[in-house]
């Protein structure tokens, strides 16, 4: 066995065995094998199997809730946008992070690079490559045996009772599936899709792309490109395609200057992890509004990769007005300060958060409780104009139903995404807030199944019966 696949080995081994130690009540749960008509029901299904639904599945597993089923349209290895559209070289967080491990060691990712690559190695990381990352990911996957449907994709959820009905479309062909629990992890762009500015309209695609879309850089080598935004991902994409042998990139953005200031590392505390949920209405809102209006500054690294080249020029304060395609097949792009021409265009528009875009909840949107039903908000206002179409959420990311009727389904609705963060702060999105985002919907799952299941529990409580071992150990003794 070659050293890595031996470390790798002795290193599963120590799972099972703090698996093992810290096993303590090891009953599989809930006890009462649920059906409505003869059909099983699923305690859990987690749409999305990425990072939040791989870390919430183990979150789930160490509650010992196991009927559950994690779905995801993507093939193993394409889940979330590690390998497809994520273009910055590493991750954009501290190495030393969690979640994914469900508080085992042993599967912790550090403890995964140590027994690859060594624990030198692991000291000159500064930070995880995002191959890396969605290799382990799998790995955590595989070696905990979670219960994943790749290339399966929800067609569409709708109530019925209590419970919620999941049509799904995979390589098992069509069927639906009867679940307690429905959570989307669907992550940064699952909640709306991309945000595309109306000037994009009538502009064939041949000429520019959003910066989640897959894009072929090889065929930019001599191209004249134009990028817009000032977030990470824009940067990203303008370094892929200086790195690609783009003859040149111009990058824009409507900000005069580069943001500076990253609200996050403020906000990064386990006292707003874990309580921001809990917070009255008015309170999250204010803190929402200030939130949602700042912009997240590209890291250095990442303006490193770009300034790196001599051909790349920063434009700030020129926000696109609007493309046009040219005769000669190029695309015209207007600015409030002049007309560029560029060979392709890319924007890093970000996400839209707008439930109604998903096809899959349109049975749902009638029925589900947008922060704008809850809150006065100025429709003149951009910030909250995007407020107001955030899902309104409970702590667990629960949804809330406009009726009571519909509120008894929706509740068992979670949306572990980037949809709740007015609802529940940085747990919902990102990586750095998944292990209270995990404790904040693994253990509201937990709490609401043995809640229901109490009185058949009771029941069987009221009939156990079964002699204890320990009993029947001390009268054999005393019988010799």
């Amino acid at each position: 066995m070659a050293a890595e696949a031996l470390a790798l080995h002795r290193l599963e081994q120590a799972i099972a065995r703090e698996l093992e130690l810290f096993a303590y009540p090891n009953k599989v749960w809930p006890r009462v094998t649920r059906s409505a008509g003869g059909e099983p029901i699923l305690d859990v299904v987690i749409v999305g199997a990425g990072q939040a639904g791989t870390s919430l599945a183990v979150g789930l597993f160490r509650e010992h809730i196991t009927n559950i089923l994690m779905v995801d349209r993507c093939p193993p290895g394409g889940e979330g946008p590690w390998n497809t559209w994520a273009r910055m070289i590493t991750l954009r967080t501290i190495k030393e992070l969690t979640g994914p491990d469900g508080r085992i060691a042993a599967a912790s990712f550090r403890s995964w690079y140590e027994a690859r690559k060594g624990e030198a190695a692991w000291r000159e990381l500064v930070r995880i490559p995002k191959g890396e990352w969605m290799d382990y990911l799998l790995w955590v996957r595989a070696v905990l045996k979670l219960p994943v449907e790749s290339e399966t994709e929800v067609t569409s959820i709708a109530m019925e009772g209590e419970h919620l009905r999941v049509a799904l479309k995979g390589p098992q062909g069509s069927r639906s599936v009867l679940a307690r629990k429905v959570v989307l992890a669907t992550g940064v762009d699952g909640s709306g899709g991309p945000r595309r500015p109306a000037f994009t309209d009538g502009v064939p695609r041949s000429l520019w792309a959003h910066s989640a879309d897959a894009i072929d850089f090889t065929a930019l080598a001599g191209k004249r490109v134009a990028v817009l935004g000032a977030g990470a991902s824009a940067f990203d994409n303008s370094a892929t395609a200086l790195e690609a042998g783009a003859a040149s990139v111009v990058h824009f953005l409507r900000r005069p200057e580069l943001p500076q200031v990253n609200a996050l590392r403020f906000l990064e505390t386990s006292g707003f992890f874990r309580n921001f949920g809990s917070l009255d209405d008015d309170i999250r809102l204010r803190f929402m509004r200030h939130y949602l209006s700042l912009p997240t500054p590209p890291p250095a690294d990442t303006l490193e990769r770009c300034r790196a080249h001599g051909n790349f020029v920063l434009c700030c304060g020129e926000g696109w007005t609007g493309m046009t395609p040219t005769e000669n097949g190029t695309v015209r792009i207007a600015t409030p300060r002049r007309s560029v021409e560029a060979d392709f265009a890319i924007l890093g528009t970000g996400f839209r958060i707008d439930l109604a875009r998903l096809p899959f909840l349109a049975p749902l949107m009638p029925h589900l409780t947008l922060w704008g039903d809850r809150v006065a908000l100025d429709e003149g206002d951009d910030v909250d104009q995007r407020l107001g179409k955030y899902p309104y959420l409970g702590p667990a990311m629960e949804a809330v139903g406009r009726t009571p009727e519909a509120d008894r389904a929706l509740r068992n609705l979670h949306l572990f995404n980037i949809s709740g963060v007015p609802s529940v702060g940085l747990i919902s999105s990102g990586i750095n807030g998944l292990p209270w985002g995990v404790d904040a919907i693994a253990l509201a799952i937990s709490r609401d199944l043995f809640k229901a299941d109490a009185d058949s529990f009771y029941r069987e409580f009221i009939g156990y019966a079964e002699p204890d071992a320990n009993e029947a150990y001390v009268k054999q003794r005393i019988a010799q």
